[in-house]
């Protein structure tokens, strides 16, 4: 993916933001830009995104282990005009089944409580502007009592914070969507010529760690690791890179070529 963009840079509450991005940026391809609320709690906050996401042009909303009546009547009453985005909106039993088609998923949180150091909201945008152009995006937000979860934000390839006042840090989840939405929303709008590489959505990429996994247990590497915490950090790390879909495709057939090959572990064991 090739871009080339100018900014201006600021600094907010001690992290470096991007406030303005000028004008070799794309337009943002909203029909592939998807918002994801992970165990959403209550059915205000529910409404309140449907309502602030058609404001910004927005209206792909996926719910994760959502509460059964999420379209009932509190979620309809903050939801105003954009009962339709509620109506719309797809649910999902896990993260990985909400991601499946996703190519490039950015998780969110208010802090460094769960372990990663995460990136200024705006310093992604641009990225993201562009991936809409031939895949989906998402923007993952997490439950309003307690966010992501580590596992969760492992799922993601990047993960981003909104600069707040750091001795009151977190917002109200449908505040967090509305500032990413207005954001999106601002990116300029002016076509340029870009050249711009189609990646693995996220079933690709979960059947390439199945087949990974399979590898390390012929190997018998997960004998002496613990293998549930290599194949997170694996994941981790080629969420990083962010290959292209050929890039993915030969790393799938060099892992079902290694498949192939007889193991010699026990004759060295």
């Amino acid at each position: 993916m090739l871009v080339k963009y100018t900014s201006t840079v600021s600094t907010i509450f001690g992290y470096q933001t991007v406030s303005e991005v000028e004008h070799n940026s794309v337009k943002v391809y909203s029909s592939n830009i998807v918002f994801i609320l992970v165990r959403p709690l209550f059915l205000g906050n529910i409404g309140s995104i449907a309502r602030v996401l058609k404001n910004f042009g927005l209206s792909r909303l996926r719910l994760v282990a959502p509460p059964k009546n999420y379209k009932d009547s509190e979620a309809r009453r903050m939801s105003v005009g954009a009962f339709d985005v509620l109506k719309m909106c797809e649910t999902f039993a896990t993260l990985s089944d909400a991601l499946a088609d996703v190519s490039l998923a950015i998780g969110t949180t208010s802090g460094q409580a769960r372990g990663t150091i995460p990136a200024p909201l705006a310093s992604v945008l641009p990225a993201a502007g562009i991936a809409s152009c031939v895949e989906k995006v998402a923007f993952v937000f997490g439950d309003e009592r307690d966010g992501l979860t580590a596992s969760d934000l492992m799922r993601c390839h990047h993960v981003v914070t909104i600069p707040t006042n750091p001795k009151f840090p977190a917002l109200n989840v449908a505040q967090a969507v509305g500032i990413t939405a207005y954001e999106l929303a601002m990116l300029n709008l002016a076509d340029s010529s870009l050249t711009v590489s189609e990646h693995p959505p996220g079933h690709s990429d979960d059947h390439l760690f199945v087949l990974l996994g399979e590898l390390l247990d012929q190997i018998q590497f997960s004998r002496r690791y613990n293998r549930h915490v290599i194949l997170q950090e694996l994941r981790c790390l080629y969420q990083r890179i962010y290959p292209s879909e050929r890039e993915a495709n030969i790393l799938k057939g060099i892992i079902l070529k290694l498949k192939q090959q007889p193991s010699d572990i026990d004759q060295n064991d």
